[in-house]
């Protein structure tokens, strides 16, 4: 039995939900919308009577997100009211299974009773699309927070509309939508369903929540309710993650073309043949490689850049490329990092009180520097923190002390200014610390020529130790925002750059040249992947295995070894 389900079924979920529910708002049909950029349906490929319609629309510069829900006519809004009204007396307490069969079940075995067959056996889609909407879906933000698109759903006010971030289309930034709460009850009624959903509480005594929704795409929820600490009323936040994460090879792949196919024929005769393209993309092939080499060696990570600028997206890709036979273990206090379940991932989150609920409720706090220190018993190939902010960086230094590999995103806006906050408190990194670091990579919106807002993986930085307890940040990879591309674009100048992969050398007993053909090889394979149109989290597996045991046979037959 689904969650939702059981909550429906004890009162909970439903609060709000059909006694308060407005009528579908009158609004002009599709052909009458005009400047229109894009029309698709939520969910995709549903039918005109079980999906919604979205039409992105330009109206004078600023951009909209309009929703047309299935069209009821008279008859049909009676029938829905009537279907509403009944149902919690009709479905009996022990039924279980997928909610949507329950429903569909009810409906029809209802129609009869009710007087209404001939109007449900001809909009049955229809009427059960807005009852799941409202007993087991998000009520008038459920198009929007089950569209893909959309990267963040915000809503100031009860009387404002709701604002959404939409990927494909950034340079509109905050688009107003046509969706907006018809009175603080509702947005109240919506923001304790939220909390009930993500299996906690909220209350005017604590108006605040903060709580991740699972399901197929994670979406984490910031919301206040009522007036008391923010004003006029209720508010509510959501980030959404793609359903499927977003893969390394993705975000090396060009934004409005494909790449040209590459051969993969022979790996000592690719050791020359890749040269990067310039193109429009989060971070250029060659930073793909060159991560994938490093995340296959003791390596520490650090990803910064402000708020919402993709950092834990890319750390994300970056983790997906690990070899499946490491362990991951990762600790948030928010749960955002997502991995491909074929993985051998171990995943913790912290488990915070609430002021005010009792006067021993603090006892059973755990935060980020117990959770972090549980993480090493767990023996981790790579631990992960979801962000470092404060005390839990002395255990993440201690891990780096103890040869673990490390990986977590810092808000900070370049390598230096992260190297200044790892030093400060309530940091806790020495400089021995700092000396460890292997890459810092900077991510940060940029807006193109074309008025796009894009993210960028502005520098790859590495950290070389220098004297008794000196270090030096050596640039490896940089952004040029003129031409929006990157530099380098061969193995070559990454290699004559990187202190790092000189190290692996040294460390490993290859020569210079086997690194060289190692990242040439890995850059031609991602690049394929990307021709070949092979970005899934399981696509891109599959090629880390592969590549890996062909690497080792290679190395063994050539003497890549000394």
């Amino acid at each position: 039995m689904s969650r939702v389900w059981q909550l429906f079924r004890r009162g909970e979920a439903r609060d709000g939900a059909f006694e308060k529910a407005p009528a579908p708002a009158a609004v002009p049909p599709p052909d009458q919308i005009s400047g229109v950029l894009d029309t698709y349906r939520v969910p995709s490929g549903g039918s005109p009577d079980s999906s919604a319609q979205v039409f992105v629309v330009d109206e004078d510069g600023l951009g909209r997100y309009l929703v047309r829900l299935p069209k009821l006519d008279p008859e049909e809004l009676k029938a829905l009211e009537l279907l509403r009204a009944n149902l919690l007396d009709s479905i009996p307490a022990e039924a279980a299974g997928d909610p949507r069969e329950v429903v569909s079940d009810y409906v029809t075995r209802t129609a009869e009773g009710l007087g209404i067959a001939d109007v449900v056996d001809g909009s049955h889609e229809k009427l059960l699309y807005y009852l799941m909407r409202e007993f087991s879906g998000f009520w008038e933000a459920d198009p929007l927070v089950n569209d893909d698109c959309l990267e963040e759903i915000s809503c100031c006010r009860f009387d404002r509309p709701v604002r959404v971030l939409h990927r494909d289309f950034s340079q509109y930034m905050f688009m107003e939508t046509d969706v907006v709460y018809p009175s603080e009850e509702r947005l109240q009624a919506f923001v304790r369903r939220l909390a009930q959903l993500g299996g906690t509480t909220v209350s005017l005594a604590q108006p605040s929540l903060e709580v991740t929704l699972h399901g197929r795409a994670d979406r984490r929820v910031t919301a206040t309710l009522g007036d008391e600490i923010s004003r006029p009323g209720s508010t509510f936040t959501i980030r959404k993650q793609k359903e499927s994460p977003i893969t390394l090879a993705q975000l090396a792949a060009q934004e409005h073309a494909r790449w040209p196919a590459l051969s993969l024929q022979g790996l000592p005769e690719l050791a020359a043949s890749y040269e990067e393209v310039h193109a429009h993309k989060t971070l250029s092939v060659l930073m793909a490689a060159y991560f994938w080499l490093l995340l296959e060696r003791t390596t520490n990570v650090l990803i910064a850049g402000e708020t919402n600028s993709g950092k834990t997206t890319l750390m994300n890709a970056i983790l997906a490329m690990a070899n499946p036979k490491c362990k991951i273990v990762t600790a948030e206090d928010v749960l955002e990092i997502s991995l491909p379940d074929h993985l051998h991932w171990q995943r913790l989150k912290t488990r915070p009180f609430r002021a005010g609920l009792s006067p021993t409720a603090g006892r059973y706090e755990y935060g980020l520097p117990e959770l972090l220190k549980l993480a090493l018993r767990f023996s981790p190939t790579i631990l992960s923190l979801g962000e470092m902010r404060g005390e839990e960086s002395e255990t993440v230094a201690a891990a780096i002390t103890l040869g673990f590999s490390t990986m977590t995103t810092i808000h900070a806006e370049n390598a230096e200014r992260c190297v200044q906050r790892l030093t400060t408190p309530p940091m806790r990194f020495s400089t021995g610390h700092v000396r460890d670091i292997t890459a810092i990579a900077t991510m940060r919106k940029v807006v193109l020529q074309d008025g796009r807002v894009v993210r960028r993986v502005v520098s790859v930085d590495e950290v070389r130790p220098g004297g008794p307890d000196g270090h030096e940040i050596l640039n490896v990879f940089r952004y040029d925002p003129a031409s929006d591309s990157f530099s380098p674009t061969t193995p070559a100048e990454v290699l004559d750059k990187s202190f790092r992969l000189n190290e692996i050398a040294e460390s490993f007993g290859w020569t210079p040249a086997a690194v060289q053909r190692s990242l040439s090889v890995r850059a031609a394979r991602i690049s394929g992947q990307i021709a070949a149109g092979g970005l899934t989290p399981l696509a891109l597996s599959k090629m880390v295995r592969e590549f890996s045991v062909e690497e080792s046979g290679h190395r063994g037959e050539t003497g890549w070894k000394s």
